[in-house]
Order: C-alpha cells, then sequence, then structure tokens
C-alpha cells in the first residue's frame, strides 16, 4: 500500500527515516579514528558544539539543548572528552553552578585535524550537491528541518494529546 498522506514527499521523508535509524545504529559506536581516538559520533558532535561556542561562554545546559541531548548524555560526553585532554571546564565568577566548555589547545588541533578527514571522507558529496541550491532554496530546507525538529524537542514543550484506542 502507497503511503499518500506524504504526497510527493515519500521519497524525502523515507530517506530521512533511514537516515536517522541508521544514525542510531551507528551513533553509539565507537570508532577509532584516523588520529588514533575512540570515540562515538555524538561525542564527535558534543565537541563540535564546544567549539562553535567558545567564544560565548555557553554553559553545558544550553549546548545540550543545542544538539538535542539530555544534560546528563552530554555530561557523560564531556567526560569522555576531558579524559583525552580535548576540552577544559570553566566556571564565572560568582556563578558555580553553570559550567563554561570550552577547546583545549589540543581539542581545536584535534577539531581541524578530523573536521577535514571527516569532509573529504563523508561530506563532501553531498555538499556538492547542496551546492547547487540558492540560498532562499537552501533557507526553505532549513525552515522544513527546523519545524521537524522542533515537532521532536521536549523542550519546546508541546502538549501531546492523547486517544483512547479502540
Amino acid at each position: 500500500m502507497k503511503l499518500e498522506w506524504m504526497g510527493r514527499y515519500r521519497e524525502l521523508m523515507g530517506l530521512l527515516k533511514k537516515y536517522v535509524n541508521l544514525f542510531a545504529n551507528f551513533g553509539n559506536k565507537a570508532v577509532t579514528d584516523k588520529l588514533g581516538l575512540r570515540l562515538t559520533s555524538q561525542q564527535w558532535q558534543t565537541l563540535e558544539c564546544i567549539v562553535e561556542y567558545e567564544d560565548e561562554n555557553k554553559n553545558m545546559v544550553f549546548m545540550a539543548n543545542k544538539i538535542g541531548l539530555k544534560k546528563s548524555t552530554f555530561s557523560k560526553y564531556v567526560k569522555v572528552l576531558d579524559n583525552y585532554g580535548l576540552v577544559e571546564r570553566y566556571q564565572q565568577q560568582g556563578n558555580h553552578k553553570d559550567i563554561i566548555l570550552k577547546p583545549s589547545e589540543k581539542g581545536r588541533i584535534y577539531y581541524k585535524d578530523r573536521s577535514k578527514i571527516i569532509l573529504e571522507s563523508a561530506w563532501k558529496e553531498a555538499f556538492a550537491v547542496l551546492d547547487k541550491l540558492s540560498d532562499e532554496n537552501l533557507a526553505i530546507i532549513i525552515d522544513f528541518m527546523t519545524r521537524i525538529v522542533d515537532d521532536l524537542d521536549p523542550k519546546n514543550n508541546r502538549v501531546i494529546k492523547l486517544f483512547k484506542l479502540l
């Protein structure tokens, strides 16, 4: 039976679901990379987020929310990164509650080196396809992705209505 409710978006939605499921299966498997460190995809994303916001003094809660991880999971990943010497922890004076994360010098170098490897081995061809989009079309895709992410994000406090199964 064809899933008609998706209309012309069926192929796109099918590929999105497949990607999400494959990533869920792969994302928590630690792999030793070409640089000798053993990280999962989500631990890598944690480091990437720390690098991205290093100049903004964002706390761990902000970063965990930004990449869609539970605070406790994010903290576990930070501990792994800390054990490798890739991150440093800070606190603002007068605020001992919020932990501010920054990449260490080793973390910055590792990030630059590994991101080059990831671009060449995994994303270069996919980005070449996206390069064909106009800025306006890219904005439409970002809007679409934002909407589907927001529907899943528990911090948006969406009210879920239940109905009784017959």
